[in-house]
């Protein structure tokens, strides 16, 4: 079996179970198969968007059920104050924004699960991340790849495709971490007494 077949076959199952589980690049790669005619768009936005709740929805329901245990992990010891800032200054939007911030989405869907924040109002708030997030993130790779084709005469072979979003979405991930690095940085500096 060869990769244009298992993309016909199988894109869509990947779709979801990829923003499920990791989110962006995945998106990203739908963008550019549903560019390149493997799938529909608007399937690989709404199972992306589907995909994406499922794997926020286990998230929080995890911080609800193993709240103490994730409070005492190293990990949330590392990045739960940054959460707890955040989500101090900008309130349950910040369920919004952590799809956004490299890194920070599970671990903000736990911390609001671990705050008890009610299901009914996670439900919508995230609802609305994860359409924001499929539309920006399949959007991307879907315009990426259409600039593309017609920079380089209509080329469909995957793995070049595959190559250049790839390289987007390190650059784009290597920004977004150095951004909210520095911005946590300098969050951390000002919070120092004079």
């Amino acid at each position: 079996m060869d990769l244009e077949h298992l993309v016909v076959c199988y894109g869509l199952v990947a779709v979801f179970l990829g923003a499920a589980v990791e989110g962006d690049l995945t998106l990203i790669l739908a963008g550019v198969f549903a560019q390149l005619g493997y799938f529909p768009l608007p399937l690989a936005l709404a199972l992306g968007m589907l995909g994406s709740y499922v794997g926020d929805l286990a998230w929080f329901s995890l911080g609800r059920v193993r709240g103490p245990r994730f409070r005492a992990s190293r990990f949330y010891r590392k990045i739960g104050p940054r959460i707890e800032r955040l989500a101090g200054r900008v309130g349950v939007a910040q369920l919004i924004a952590a799809r956004f911030v490299y890194g920070t989405k599970a671990a903000s869907m736990v911390f609001w699960g671990l705050h008890g924040l009610p299901l009914s109002r996670f439900v919508i708030v995230d609802a609305i991340g994860c359409v924001l997030g499929s539309l920006v993130f399949t959007g991307l790779g879907y315009a990426v790849s259409g600039s593309a084709a017609v920079l380089l005469g209509q080329v469909r072979r995957v793995q070049l495709w595959l190559l250049g979003v790839v390289v987007v979405g390190v650059v784009l991930t290597a920004i977004i971490h150095w951004t909210a690095k520095r911005k946590l940085h300098m969050d951390d500096t000002s919070d120092e007494p004079p």
